[in-house]
């Protein structure tokens, strides 16, 4: 089976690649249904969730453009679960024990370690940014309005504002994946 960097599936999501999709639903696919099914899902609902954790995931890398601090794996699973219960909390589904909803995957107890790593990673990189972009960033991270931020800055336009965050969100992420740490991480991981 090939395999993808997580920005190559990233990108292969964004640009509707039938390759990466492909690749995405036989890697991952079983180990939500295994979770899930294992936690009484419906595996008919499970095809449901999966799209939608798709279309999330395609919605935030063109919307935002996502920048991981986890595995693309570990964040899949996390959206899926995420959906699967607030679904639950709907009462559409049938309902499970509280307690069954703190269990995590092996996967995802096994990449903890490298969560930590990279959110470190993260910091340090977060912190080599320039302090208007430290600023700016952290706004944003804190759902700040954009009005609001472009006023706090004193930028001219809304459209400037989002350019400015857009491009210290650029240049932190790529601080951090072109950081041999991060391919250090991610192959450890």
């Amino acid at each position: 089976m090939e395999r993808y960097t997580d920005t190559q599936l990233m990108d292969g999501i964004l640009h509707s690649d039938s390759q990466v999709i492909n690749f995405i639903y036989k890697k991952f696919y079983g180990k939500v249904e295994s979770f899930l099914v294992g936690k009484g899902g419906n595996p008919e609902h499970l095809k449901d969730v999966f799209q939608e954790a798709m279309f999330v995931i395609y919605k935030k890398v063109n919307d935002k453009g996502l920048i991981l601090t986890c595995s693309f794996s570990t964040y899949l699973f996390a959206v899926c679960k995420n959906i699967w219960m607030h679904d639950l909390r709907k009462n559409r589904y049938q309902t499970i024990e509280d307690s069954s909803l703190d269990v995590l995957t092996e996967e995802v107890e096994q990449d903890e370690d490298m969560q930590d790593n990279l959110k470190a990673l993260y910091r340090f990189h977060f912190s080599k940014l320039s302090e208007d972009c430290q600023k700016l960033l952290q706004m944003h991270f804190n759902r700040v309005p954009l009005a609001d931020i472009q006023q706090s800055f004193g930028y001219s336009s809304e459209h400037y504002t989002s350019d400015r965050k857009y491009r210290c969100k650029q240049s932190l992420y790529k601080r951090i994946i072109n950081d041999p740490k991060y391919k250090k991480i991610l192959a450890d991981g």
